[in-house]
């Protein structure tokens, strides 16, 4: 019989104390858990919620004291964890909303809470494999950020956060809280500066630091090639000197608007390190290809030759071939010159020409905000905001200088006639059906993942 089976009759009268009182000296050790020297002295530590409490059972940490609210006596999960906590030795509360409330210092705390032993990884044991990403810390100091960045860690599929120097306590509750369980799926190391140093030199794996002045653009970094450590520093100061001069790279993460540490940190994993189920806790992680059109060089090239090729041939169209006379290339295909007074396939024909100019200009920027947006993977995706933004750019300069677009291909019957059009046409609608066709990839994709 499995923990989580334990007939919830095995739990007998008299294991399970009735606390009603703040000044019972229980409640005072569990309160004194908000303070980081108790925490210290008793090698312990304080979670929130059943669900939390049973992943952690679950994952094999060492529950001492469990705490649930009198309105969950009776309930099925609540006695058999209850069960499981005094057959492992456990102390297990029946307490009044008044005590939750004081433990929790919240006015509506969770029904469940426990009282769970602290663990670490010593660093002599943890074993870099090539396929390993750890996350190293330096001195941070906000306990929601260092929680942020172990929950994101652990969505990512690190194998692991050091926590370099006076990093904020890991078990501290607001710490704690802001992982949401994953303070228990994701292995912790403490260690000094100097150990870090002499550790990094003797296990040589690739460590990328996070610093302002870096050189190098963090999607454009091979983190395929070894092992890799993502150094990051404190939120004020980075990361000193020392630290920096173990880096193999410093990488520059752009930023738009204010960041702080854990959204910085996000960004610079979320590239890193992608793939690995949370919950297998292997370590291992699937390194994501960075789309060279997720960089601004790439994609200025592409649009620019784009909005050449289109220019060029509505020149030669406009200089070589006659006007309103279609010539014919292959069967439904032929050469017909025509101007367009609307914008991309005659859409909006009317409208004044600053109208159009401005609607288009609008267009544009609101695709290049999706590219910025898309994860720097998404080859398919930028490809085809790059076609959209060259094909729309082509039109505009067309109105902007002719005040009508040029066509000159149509697809026509011998009783009907298509449309005619242009290449920058031709261009938005192709982009436009590579971001559809890279939708439907990934979506594939995450469906396949959560079978």
């Amino acid at each position: 019989m499995s923990d989580h089976e334990t007939p919830k009759n095995t739990t007998r009268v008299g294991q399970v104390k009735d606390i009603t009182s703040l000044s019972n000296p229980i409640i005072k050790d569990i309160r004194a858990l908000s303070m980081k020297k108790h925490r210290d002295e008793t090698g312990t530590f304080l979670a929130e919620g059943l669900k939390l409490v049973i992943d952690a059972i679950e994952l094999g940490w060492n529950i001492r004291t469990l705490i649930y609210a009198k309105a969950q006596r009776g309930k099925d999960q609540v006695e058999k964890i209850a069960a499981l906590t005094i057959a492992r030795g456990g102390l297990v509360l029946e307490v009044s909303e008044k005590v939750l409330t004081a433990i929790t210092g919240r006015d509506n705390p969770q029904a469940v809470i426990a009282v769970f032993e602290q663990k670490a990884m010593a660093l002599d044991a943890v074993r870099m494999k090539p396929d390993d990403t750890w996350v190293a810390l330096d001195r941070v100091r906000d306990p929601g950020n260092l929680g942020t960045i172990i929950r994101t860690a652990d969505a990512a599929g690190a194998a692991g956060v050091m926590l370099i120097g006076d990093t904020v306590d890991p078990f501290s509750t607001e710490t704690v809280r802001a992982t949401m369980g994953s303070i228990f799926a994701v292995p912790l190391v403490r260690i000094s500066e100097k150990d870090f140093l002499a550790w990094s030199a003797k296990t040589k794996p690739l460590v990328v630091g996070s610093h302002l002045k870096g050189s190098v653009d963090y999607r454009t970094i091979g983190y395929q090639d070894r092992p890799v450590v993502l150094l990051m520093g404190n939120e004020q100061q980075g990361l000193p000197d020392t630290l920096a001069g173990a880096c193999g790279k410093l990488a520059r993460i752009p930023q738009s608007g204010r960041a702080d540490l854990a959204q910085s940190g996000n960004r610079h994993r979320g590239d890193a390190v992608r793939g690995a189920p949370a919950s297998s806790r292997s370590g291992r992680v699937k390194i994501v290809t960075i789309s060279p059109l997720s960089r601004v060089g790439p994609m200025l090239v592409l649009v620019a030759v784009t909005v050449g090729l289109d220019q060029v041939i509505k020149w030669l169209v406009e200089t070589r071939l006659p006007m309103h006379e279609s010539i014919p290339v292959v069967p439904m295909f032929a050469l017909y010159r025509t101007w367009n007074e609307g914008i991309a396939f005659s859409f909006l024909r009317g409208l004044p020409d600053t109208a159009l100019i401005a609607l288009t200009a609008l267009v544009i920027v609101f695709v290049v905000y999706l590219w910025r947006n898309t994860p720097p993977a998404r080859a398919i995706a930028h490809l085809g905001y790059a076609l959209i933004i060259g094909g729309a750019l082509g039109n505009l300069i067309d109105r902007a200088i002719y005040g009508h677009v040029v066509d000159y291909i149509q697809f026509h019957t011998a009783t009907w006639s298509f449309a005619i059009f242009n290449l920058a046409d031709s261009f938005i609608s192709i982009g436009a059906g590579l971001i559809v066709l890279d939708e439907l990839i990934a979506t594939m994709r995450d469906r396949k993942a959560r079978k």
